[in-house]
């Protein structure tokens, strides 16, 4: 598996972990773990029949024995017997819905987590079902930067630039250059009348040049 993205997901998974991967797509995750020992027990589940159909092809082509579920996100799942969830490749609501079954007694200790958007909203909300951000790590892949954030049960006082912008990582230098001259771009092009809106900008953009000076 060469996905740097997926890679990054793989690197926070431990060997007790016993893990549901939400969105298997065609499986590659999951046959990566299994394949080098990195995970105890593994369920691959995924809502769409081609995709979980396309898991399964896959793992039967490397003759491995890993259990799928055709489901909706953590529904028809026995929680008890796992600890780990990672779901990656979805927007913000959409994991945070799929997360909205979790209890405060559930088994699960840990999530893994790359939306597709609105990540700040994203470190927010998984703190209302218990969850704290302990780690993450951005890459950049075909182009598109991609950060995966870890979450576990401890927990940890977050500082509003995090919220916004992540944990400060040498990892986020070429992220964090990549946002400043996005915010910079639209306030070129936004309308000048726009004030609220170019005030957030230059601010987020105010924070950015002092995370990268901590960063580097």
């Amino acid at each position: 598996m060469n996905s740097k993205r997926l890679l990054a997901i793989a690197s926070f998974i431990d060997k007790d972990d016993k893990l549901i991967d939400v969105g298997c797509d065609h499986g590659y995750l999951g046959i990566y773990l299994k394949q080098n020992n990195l995970v105890n027990d593994l369920l691959l589940t995924d809502l769409r029949s081609n995709a979980l159909n396309s898991a399964i092809k896959n793992i039967n082509k490397y003759d491995l024995n890993i259990k799928t579920i055709q489901t909706d996100g953590l529904n028809n799942i026995d929680l008890n017997k796992y600890n780990t969830v990672s779901i990656s490749g979805m927007g913000t609501s959409t994991i945070i819905d799929i997360l909205s079954l979790l209890k405060n007694d559930s088994s699960i200790k840990k999530l893994i987590i790359q939306s597709n958007n609105d990540l700040n909203i994203l470190r927010k909300e998984i703190e209302k079902i218990g969850f704290y951000l302990d780690d993450e790590i951005t890459v950049k892949e075909n182009n598109i930067f991609y950060v995966i954030c870890k979450f576990s049960k401890k927990y940890k006082k977050i500082s509003d630039e995090t919220y916004l912008f992540g944990i400060n990582k040498r990892d986020k230098v070429e992220y964090y250059s990549y946002l400043i001259e996005n915010y910079n771009n639209i306030i070129k092009n936004i309308s000048k009348t726009n004030k609220k809106r170019i005030n957030e900008l230059k601010e987020n953009i105010k924070i950015l040049n002092e995370l990268l000076k901590k960063c580097r």
